[in-house]
């Protein structure tokens, strides 16, 4: 067995049995966001650790590992940064019911900065057959759940997917489930289909798929068509954006 990628997953497997249990780990990072002179975005730093913290545990999630880990760099003081950066992990956790989890983290204090910076990891444990990581066919689709935003646009009091993820986790038929980043839905859709040796094929609709999904604001699943239906009626706001073809 060998380590691979997947996406922005580093998964390790560990051991040799016929089921093998894989450590998958998340990283994810945040920077000028805070209330420091230098900041770019005036935003309390409770919030950055929390919208941070929120796209690696969406990133595990999505991939069915359950998270075991979470460890913390503030290239800031303690007090108060890393301190409402504590505050942010826990208020995410809790916002997404987990619980008798590691954290660990440390902070700069040897120099005073000017900035605020964040760098946040997740590392989780899931057996081979519960990897959500099913190979796709042609026509598949891809759907999205939510709508990419990003800086001021986003939802402070928003609660992520992580409700909807563990129901599509149960739905026979979706082949994969992938956060959107910074750069945007049609990157993820084509990485999506290229691991599985295909191309995107975009439907027409009104939504900027090269736009920044930010904090993980919205979702892509993969899906068997006839899985569809049931896949639409998990989340409010749903639209399929396209399918995966046969590259010529």
């Amino acid at each position: 067995m060998i380590a691979f990628t997947r996406r922005d997953l580093a998964v390790i497997p560990v051991d040799k049995s016929e089921d093998p249990y894989y450590i998958v780990t998340a990283c994810d990072s945040c920077g000028a966001i805070g209330e420091k002179s230098g900041d770019v975005f005036k935003l309390s730093p409770r919030y950055a650790a929390k919208f941070t913290l929120r796209v690696v545990l969406t990133e595990l999630m999505c991939c069915g590992a359950k998270p075991l880990l979470i460890s913390n760099g503030v290239a800031c003081e303690m007090h108060p940064t890393g301190e409402e950066t504590i505050l942010g992990i826990h208020d995410e956790l809790n916002n997404a019911g987990i619980k008798d989890i590691s954290l660990i983290g440390s902070t700069e204090e040897n120099f005073v900065t000017s900035m605020t910076a964040l760098a946040i990891s997740a590392t989780g444990i899931a057996i081979k057959s519960e990897l959500k990581f099913d190979e796709a066919f042609p026509g598949d689709k891809i759907i999205l759940f939510g709508t990419p935003r990003v800086g001021a646009e986003v939802d402070l009091e928003s609660k992520g997917f992580y409700e909807e993820i563990r129901r599509l986790l149960r739905v026979a038929g979706v082949r994969e489930i992938v956060p959107v980043g910074s750069k945007g839905i049609a990157y993820e859709a084509q990485t999506l289909a290229g691991l599985n040796k295909m191309a995107y094929k975009p439907y027409k609709t009104n939504i900027d798929q090269k736009k920044s999904a930010g904090p993980a604001t919205c979702l892509l699943v993969l899906c068997e068509e006839s899985s569809v239906k049931q896949v639409l009626e998990v989340y409010s706001t749903t639209t399929i954006i396209g399918e995966v073809i046969v590259t010529v």
